[in-house]
């Protein structure tokens, strides 16, 4: 009978741990993405971050945040680290219009930071992707500094 019972829990005791395994490895924007890369914030103040997980190739994610003229925001951009898997991150301001991006097509170089200071107030728009029909997942994070 011990027997049974020391297998018993041996065995519940595997399969909570390939059970734990197997959410965190499918989650996709977890705080370890936030504890990794939120130093990248430096002296920029936390306002916000946003998961992007796609899981449709070619899909792209949109966030909107309102900014003000005169303050400097910081978009940090935080994927799995997996080549060929790089977050593509554009920022658009108000009227739509393309800004900024964390790519540079001339040397297909990712950059992990991106810095915009504001000249006018309004809403702007963050969108992510991934290479060219990719899938993935990571962290936006946004701050900001007067």
């Amino acid at each position: 009978m011990l027997k049974f019972r020391t297998v018993f829990i041996n065995m519940f005791i595997v399969f909570g741990m390939l059970y734990t395994f197997n959410v965190s490895a499918q989650s996709c924007g977890t705080d370890a993405f936030l504890d990794n890369c939120a130093p990248s914030l430096g002296d920029f103040t936390f306002i916000k971050f946003f998961k992007v997980n796609i899981e449709k190739e070619g899909t792209k994610k949109k966030v909107s945040y309102v900014f003000s003229k005169g303050s400097t925001y910081r978009i940090v951009i935080c994927d799995e680290g997996v080549k060929g898997k790089e977050m593509k991150v554009k920022l658009y301001d108000r009227n739509k219009k393309l800004i900024a991006s964390n790519y540079l097509s001339s040397s297909r170089k990712y950059f992990p930071i991106l810095n915009y200071t504001c000249t006018a107030t309004g809403v702007y728009y963050v969108e992510s992707s991934f290479k060219p029909s990719k899938k993935g997942c990571g962290v936006i994070i946004l701050g900001f500094n007067k």
